[in-house]
């Protein structure tokens, strides 16, 4: 092979090896529709809490109702003492394997200071949405709602506004 044929050669492969990891980052960062159905399935799925052990409490879980009464799943606050964190989950029963907007909020409270924030994961998913957060020291509270998918398509909704759990 002539030198101007191994330069070209080797510029070529550079850009394809760029292309390739742009590719991947873009795949990475690119939401997909989480495929597990049950909550041992979610709790050590990556996508969901994350937690390969598995091992966990249900600390509490509240149906996602629309206006009208109507559900179409349910929010659970897991914890896990293994790893330090709470996991909320919004586990759809309605549009099950569609994907519609599904959103899980972990919100947290510094029971010293006070401080403030939140987690969450939403998007159109097909059968959940799951959050996860290190809440040693904090009091936690959780919101979880689903979408039926039509433009402003009814919302149900499933949460806990007042703090407790706190670890």
């Amino acid at each position: 092979m002539s030198a101007i044929a191994r330069h070209s050669y080797r510029r070529f492969a550079n850009a394809s090896a760029a292309a390739l990891l742009l590719s991947a980052a873009v795949v990475g960062l690119t939401s997909t529709p989480a495929s597990a159905h049950g909550l041992s399935e979610i709790v050590r799925s990556s996508k969901g809490c994350g937690w390969p052990s598995g091992g966990y409490t249900t600390q509490d879980s509240r149906s996602a109702v629309n206006r009208k009464g109507t559900k179409y799943g349910k929010v659970y606050l897991l914890r896990s003492s293994k790893y330090g964190q709470h996991c909320v989950v919004t586990l759809k029963s309605s549009w099950h394997g569609t994907a519609t907007f599904t959103q899980a909020v972990l919100y947290y409270r510094s029971s010293g200071s006070g401080a403030e924030g939140n987690v969450e994961d939403n998007g159109r998913y097909g059968h959940y949405a799951a959050v996860a957060g290190l809440t040693s020291g904090q009091c936690v509270r959780f919101y979880g709602a689903i979408s039926s998918g039509g433009h402003g398509g009814p919302l149900a909704q499933g949460s806990r506004n007042t703090w407790g759990n706190c670890r």
